[in-house]
């Protein structure tokens, strides 16, 4: 009886020790299942945000969509708190925060090349050159309207204040306030200087102009994925998909200027991935 006890309790201990070495390897893979996808306040990054989030949920994967500024994004992803950001702009507006974090995190594919970033203007604008602004700033009525603090494009534009030695109030704020005043101005066809940047609806909404850039200034900048270090061993195949997910300026402000006029986002992912699906499964193959 007592070896019966003995040998029950043996048999007894090691299904325990199995369970929970089981629940163990089942919490670590279910834990690798989940994507922290960042998304920052621009409506640029929406696009390939809901696009990334479809093709991850399809491939079995739970989609956390973190928010924040970008100093938080890029935080984030070397602390591990975001796995992938369609966000970076290199190698000018955002190139204070990738040399302070560049060891720490990886880049993955180009989406697409700026078509502008930088100062903008209504077509109508007397300014045509931003070697036009010295002596001018009068014009703007000394302001030139930004967006959030902290922004690759914000802190381009005060150091450039600062380096021209121009006589100009930065004003920050969201991208829907700055939006209203270009709105407003353009309604009454009144001067403004604003941040303005490709892609987006306000380019098919409002005509604009972004002013000539002799000294390159505002290069054009790349936009791409930040991917966290530890991304590829837990999701292969998505990592395959941010170091191949490209789309170009155009489809970006028809996705946007749709949406902005009322069109349903699923149905506009949908038919985006639809028309690229071919393209999609190779992109993710590993």
């Amino acid at each position: 009886m007592q070896k019966l006890s003995k040998s029950l309790m043996l048999v007894i201990i090691l299904v325990m020790l199995s369970v929970i070495t089981s629940c163990g390897t089942n919490d670590h893979e279910e834990a690798n299942k989940i994507i922290k996808l960042g998304n920052a306040p621009y409506d640029y990054e929406g696009p390939p945000v809901e696009i990334t989030k479809k093709i991850a949920e399809e491939q079995g994967y739970e989609v956390e969509i973190i928010e924040g500024d970008v100093g938080f994004m890029f935080l984030s992803l070397v602390e591990g708190d975001v796995d992938i950001w369609p966000g970076v702009w290199l190698p000018s507006l955002h190139q204070s925060y990738h040399e302070q974090y560049e060891d720490d995190y990886e880049l993955g594919n180009v989406i697409y090349q700026s078509a502008l970033s930088g100062l903008t203007v209504p077509e109508y604008s007397e300014i045509k050159s931003l070697d036009e602004l010295k002596g001018n700033e009068d014009y703007f009525n000394n302001k030139i309207i930004g967006i959030e603090p902290g922004s690759g494009v914000m802190l381009r534009a005060e150091k450039f204040i600062e380096d021209y030695d121009l006589d100009f109030e930065l004003i920050s704020g969201s991208t829907s306030s700055m939006l209203a005043e270009v709105d407003y101005a353009t309604t009454h066809e009144e001067p403004i200087l604003f941040l303005g940047w490709r892609p987006h609806a306000m380019f098919m909404k409002y005509d604009l102009k972004g002013l000539e850039d002799p000294d390159e200034y505002f290069s054009r900048d790349y936009f791409q994925w930040g991917v966290n270090k530890n991304f590829k061993d837990n999701a292969p195949d998505m990592y395959e998909f941010v170091n191949n997910f490209s789309m170009n300026v155009e489809d970006m402000e028809v996705f946007l200027y749709e949406l902005e006029e009322g069109a349903d986002l699923d149905k506009l992912v949908d038919e985006w991935i639809e028309d690229n699906r071919a393209t999609i499964d190779t992109w993710l193959e590993e």
